[in-house]
């Protein structure tokens, strides 16, 4: 009786636990699920009134790409002012290096509605921002599954409720996903590295993670060697000083015998 009654509480966890997987994937898209798949062209109207299609922008240059909604009191301001800032701080030779579309998964958002909301972010000058909407709101739906968005209407906030996130494309293709509405520069300039199809050769690290052997500096994207490098390599440069010494007294031992 007993091992039946562990049996049924062992498959109970195991059941919570995959609900629980699953929930976090949910509000929380796993990157491994949608890299390297490909998204639909859709055809946007930007806040400037011009129609394009995505791959008009994608084949000239990597689109770093965000949905929000014009009237969003949540996450959607403070994305779009964390990813400003964070691509200011980035150097001159990579500001126009990619675009940064924003849309709008709310059916009822116009282009004027984008253009009052990138002039809230003082962009609507900027070439290498654009702002817009689907030109055809039924593949909104689509669009957003394919590169793991979702967006859930709440009565009683009258609001959408979405996570804030940014998609790296190039060539069409997602390279990487951000989740979260506070960008931090080091994970900018390694979605803009693989943007470009640059080899990123480690991911960063806690900042205070002591003993690394590497240290990275998010502002101007260096590599400098860390103290635990110097712990790995101290007993091998001991090891070999130690050596020379008791070389060279040997020598000398000798040396004063002979003499």
């Amino acid at each position: 009786m007993g091992k039946i009654v562990l049996m049924i509480f062992a498959l109970g966890q195991l059941a919570l636990a995959q609900n629980l997987k699953l929930s976090q994937d949910t509000l929380f898209p796993s990157e491994a699920r949608y890299i390297y798949k490909d998204i639909s062209d859709v055809e946007i109207i930007t806040s400037k009134n011009s129609t394009l299609k995505l791959s008009n922008l994608w084949l000239e240059k990597p689109i770093l790409l965000t949905l929000i909604f014009s009237r969003c009191a949540g996450i959607c301001s403070p994305l779009i002012s964390s990813l400003k800032e964070v691509i200011q701080r980035l150097g001159e030779d990579k500001k126009s290096n990619f675009y940064i579309v924003v849309l709008s998964f709310d059916p009822r958002d116009s282009p004027d509605d984008m253009g009052i909301f990138s002039n809230a972010f003082e962009l609507s000058n900027n070439r290498n921002w654009i702002f817009g909407i689907f030109a055809d709101t039924s593949l909104i739906k689509k669009f957003s599954t394919e590169i793991g968005f979702w967006y859930v209407w709440v009565d009683s906030t009258g609001q959408f409720d979405h996570p804030g996130m940014v998609v790296g494309i190039r060539q069409g293709k997602i390279v990487r996903i951000l989740v979260g509405g506070n960008i931090q520069i080091v994970k900018l300039r390694e979605v803009i590295s693989e943007l470009k199809g640059e080899f990123v050769p480690f991911y960063s690290i806690e900042k205070n993670f002591a003993f690394r052997c590497l240290n990275y500096d998010p502002e101007t994207g260096r590599i400098k060697i860390g103290i635990g490098t110097v712990i790995l390599f101290t007993p091998a440069i001991l090891t070999f000083l130690i050596t020379v010494l008791i070389f060279r007294i040997k020598n000398n031992k000798i040396k004063i015998k002979e003499g």
